[in-house]
């Protein structure tokens, strides 16, 4: 990062914190700072996943969320026959707060209706996420009208799309454009037909969640929701594509400078060898987060290797730096953070007249986690890349 990221990043974030603490209120600066990253974890986002009973609503979710139902306690179950009477919530493996709701197929669209929305509590839900396979049943275009008419967040998906390209191959003169263009349209007809809806269905493949528009939609998704919940769903998606990617950087950043204060100004311990106190737990925390948010944890790429048929050690193989979330220990952490102290202090003194103290500690803190998301950002870069070919 050079002289440059001292004398820009690092000089606004330190007058800040300055600023921050000129009124001598530390516990109170911290619980504030405190206060905002525990609300930016506990903000809550529901998804309801809806559909007949075989359309694929399971695998939908193992696949949205990345996570394999032979190795994840939490997945959802495949091949159950017979459906959950009431809703099943499945939280994001990493940010619980994010729940995705599998319901139940609404089996009747009379006076019974009405009792179906309140067993499932449809005012709970922020978006909706109708899976078909093929036509839409009276049942499907009911509750699309009714989701409409709440004015919810609606999204169509046409699963299964592996299984009819693969049918579509044996025919002459098969083209993929042509085929994919033909499903869309005619899954749209039905939908504005049935439903009286304009709504785009995306066509996905829940097995390769990389393939077809499932990148799509979750970039859709994220665009269309509003305020904070737009900030955690994009933090929580799968990377797809280099704009996902620098996304999710961008919205890290700002939790930073919050992590390196509480870590160093409150409740932080000596490092032994370096005049630096920190709590390295929180350090710790950071940094699976950082490798977790962008895909390059071993759960994840044990994921993408089995989505795209490339091997886990090729996907990792790819990545500079490799700790894997299971290797991020104290040691790492320390180790890593004295390496950047030795590097930083110097420098510090030189362009910011700092001393060792607080406010050191918070400057060495800072500028490794800044380091570390760059390389956590540029394993992911190449990870990506690898997939593509």
């Amino acid at each position: 990062m050079g002289n440059i990221f001292l004398k820009d990043d690092v000089r606004t974030e330190f007058e800040d914190l300055k600023s921050d603490l000129s009124e001598g209120n530390i516990p109170e600066a911290a619980a504030e700072y405190q206060a905002y990253l525990n609300e930016m974890q506990n903000l809550p986002l529901n998804i309801a996943v809806v559909g007949k009973a075989g359309a694929g609503k399971s695998s939908f979710i193992n696949a949205f969320w990345g996570i394999n139902e032979d190795e994840d306690y939490e997945a959802a179950k495949v091949w159950i026959v017979e459906e959950s009477k009431v809703p099943k919530a499945y939280p994001h493996p990493s940010s619980p707060n994010i729940m995705i709701w599998e319901l139940p197929e609404i089996r009747e669209h009379n006076s019974k209706a009405a009792e179906y929305f309140k067993k499932v509590e449809f005012e709970r839900y922020d978006v909706f996420i109708m899976v078909v396979t093929d036509r839409f049943t009276e049942n499907d275009a009911f509750l699309a009208t009714e989701i409409q008419r709440m004015r919810k967040k609606f999204y169509c998906v046409r699963s299964k799309m592996d299984i009819s390209i693969e049918s579509e191959r044996r025919k002459r003169n098969f083209s993929m454009e042509k085929t994919l263009e033909n499903i869309r349209n005619y899954c749209e007809d039905n939908l504005k037909e049935s439903a009286k809806l304009p709504a785009r269905v995306f066509l996905v493949s829940n097995l390769h969640a990389h393939m077809y528009e499932f990148p799509l939609l979750r970039e859709k998704m994220a665009a269309e929701l509003l305020d904070y919940k737009k900030h955690i769903f994009t933090l929580a998606v799968q990377v797809f594509s280099e704009d996902n990617l620098m996304e999710k950087k961008i919205k890290m950043k700002p939790s930073i400078k919050y992590l390196a204060f509480i870590s160093c100004i409150c409740g932080a311990v000596p490092v032994v060898g370096l005049s630096l106190a920190c709590d390295i737990g929180i350090v710790m925390v950071a940094l699976k987060c950082f490798w977790k948010v962008l895909g390059i944890d071993q759960c994840s790429l044990h994921f993408l290797a089995l989505q795209t048929g490339k091997g886990f050690e090729e996907l990792r193989s790819e990545m500079k730096k490799r700790p894997l979330v299971k290797t991020i220990s104290a040691q790492l952490a320390l180790s890593l953070l004295m390496k950047s102290a030795l590097w930083v202090r110097p420098l510090s003194v030189k362009y910011l007249g700092m001393v060792f103290g607080g406010a050191s500690s918070f400057f060495v803190t800072y500028y490794f986690l800044n380091k570390f998301l760059d390389n956590a950002v540029e394993n992911a870069r190449k990870v990506r890349a690898k997939l593509l070919k």
